[in-house]
């Protein structure tokens, strides 16, 4: 949802250089000219491209031959204005005839009867609350198993990504350490024993030598 509509300055759905429909806010008018020139110098290669200058953010969401372009305040979110423009988009597809409209020749304005409602129906449009209504319910978990909760009380999603994800990251530093000192350890003791073999060794073989303790006398 878009929390103000005046900073929507332009919007527009165009084929290649063509607007077939536009929308232009009472407090930015003639703003018909500056998109135009936007729209046929669209960036290609990009799905979705935003330039922000003088205050102003360009939005274009390129779906060919079409292109959902924007002109919004700064100071609106992308958050915001991307969902309005899919929005857009959704509904003009549903607005095309069923046949194929790749070589139908679009004159300019021929979408505008339509705009008005889509356009409308875009500002209203909340994403949150449609991702939330789209998403599948979780599997409920076995019998025997109680939920983990969280402090945050965080939706189950994030504690699946956060215990597969994070957990293992978390710990792989501490691993390492513990491991390294145990294999120190391990050779530390192996060679006080070897140490201790050759000492002992090397005091019986003196005590042969010697007789026992005669070398002493």
């Amino acid at each position: 949802m878009i929390s103000n509509p005046e900073l929507i300055h332009y919007a527009c759905i165009a084929r290649s250089d063509t607007i077939l429909a536009q929308h232009q806010s009472e407090n930015e008018p003639n703003m018909e000219a500056l998109a135009a020139q936007c729209v046929a110098q669209a960036p290609p290669n990009h799905s979705l491209f935003t330039h922000t200058v003088d205050n102003r953010t360009y939005t274009f969401l390129m779906d060919p031959p079409f292109v959902f372009f924007a002109i919004s305040h700064h100071t609106l979110l992308k958050s915001q204005t991307l969902p309005f423009l899919h929005h857009i988009r959704s509904s003009f597809r549903q607005t095309l005839p069923s046949s194929s409209h790749a070589h139908h020749r679009f004159t300019p304005l021929s979408f505008q009867p339509q705009f008005p409602s889509i356009f409308d129906d875009a500002l209203r449009y909340d994403s949150k609350d449609r991702c939330l209504r789209s998403e599948p319910p979780l599997n409920p978990p076995p019998q025997g198993l109680k939920k983990k909760k969280r402090p945050s009380d965080a939706p189950a999603t994030l504690d699946v990504s956060d215990d597969v994800s994070l957990s293992p990251l978390k710990h792989q530093p501490h691993d390492r350490h513990t491991k390294a000192k145990h294999v120190w350890k391990k050779h530390v003791w192996v060679l006080l024993l070897l140490d201790l073999f050759v000492c002992a060794v090397l005091f019986l073989i003196w005590l042969w030598v010697c007789s026992g303790f005669k070398c002493m006398t």
